[in-house]
């Protein structure tokens, strides 16, 4: 397993609204978890994953609150448009500190 990772499918399960079962740990835990979007279990923890399964199987009701909070966190937090303007924002800010050391250094 991965100790930090952040899967792009997991966005996927979240804004489909579907609740995530994840046993992968490392910064995407923490999504799953300050969303109230799924369970988290210890890579190899085999009986805490039956558990959890079996949990979810049980709670169909709790599934599909997992899945909505899941869904508002995901579109709360990591809109794709907002992202791209922050990341246009970071790129300016580089490109615009790169460009005046140079002007500095030619004086």
């Amino acid at each position: 397993m991965f100790r930090t990772s952040y899967p792009n499918k997991v966005f996927d399960y979240m804004a489909a609204g579907r609740p995530t079962l994840l046993a992968i740990d490392g910064v995407i835990r923490n999504v799953i978890e300050s969303s109230g979007g799924g369970e988290f279990v210890r890579p190899g923890d085999d009986c805490g994953l039956a558990e959890v399964v079996l949990k979810m199987h049980r709670s169909p009701e709790l599934l599909k609150e997992m899945g909505k909070t899941a869904r508002a966190y995901v579109a709360a937090h990591f809109d794709r448009d907002a992202q791209a303007r922050e990341f246009a924002a970071v790129l300016q800010r580089v490109c615009y500190s790169q460009t005046t050391q140079k002007h500095n250094r030619l004086r």
